[in-house]
């Protein structure tokens, strides 16, 4: 498992570890203090008033490290190739935004409430899902790139710019030239 995750791409490893962050971070506390009545609280991503936009931006994660993870322990791959750059991008894009509402709901309540504070929780999710946002922003980038590549390419070549190695390997040079006739001099007595 680890020979097979250190041989992913350094971008796809962040993206994965952003994802992983984000879904630690619905796990610590989002929210605490002194609640009316004055009984003191702690609320995670999975309560108070956002506990759905929690589980969602969970499973959103979740799903996230699925489509990293499922092929490296030998499962099927979850999604083809063609749309896995863009199912991420618009996955990581929902799960920063509904991170960055519960955080907008949860600054409102701390205004209300002056004994009630943000916890770190909450912005370990929103610097997890923003990495992971960046990074998918950025794998797509590169898939575009690829295929744009694609259709510029020469029909006699066979394989597709995605498939050729990044390497550059020098062409053989080029066969010398036949030797030339030796030349006639003329003696004179």
């Amino acid at each position: 498992m680890l020979r097979s995750l250190a041989a992913l791409d350094t971008e796809e490893q962040i993206l994965a570890g952003g994802s992983l962050i984000a879904l630690i971070g619905v796990f610590l506390p989002w929210m605490s203090g002194e609640w009316l009545g004055g009984d003191r609280v702690t609320f995670s991503g999975f309560g108070f008033y956002t506990s759905y936009l929690g589980f969602i931006v969970f499973f959103l994660h979740l799903f996230l490290l699925m489509v990293a993870a499922v092929p490296l322990v030998g499962g099927p791959v979850l999604l083809r190739r063609r749309h896995r750059e863009v199912t991420r991008l618009v996955v990581s894009a929902a799960a920063a935004l509904l991170v960055l509402a519960s955080l907008s709901v949860l600054m409102k309540v701390t205004f209300e409430f002056t004994r009630m504070e943000m916890r770190y929780g909450i912005y370990v999710s929103l610097i997890g899902s923003l990495v992971t946002l960046l990074y998918s922003f950025l794998r797509f980038q590169e898939f575009r790139k690829l295929q744009l590549q694609e259709v510029f390419r020469h029909p006699e070549d066979r394989t597709p710019k995605h498939e050729q190695k990044e390497t550059y390997v020098a062409p053989p040079p080029p066969p010398p030239p036949p030797p030339s006739q030796p030349e006639e001099f003329k003696v004179y007595p």
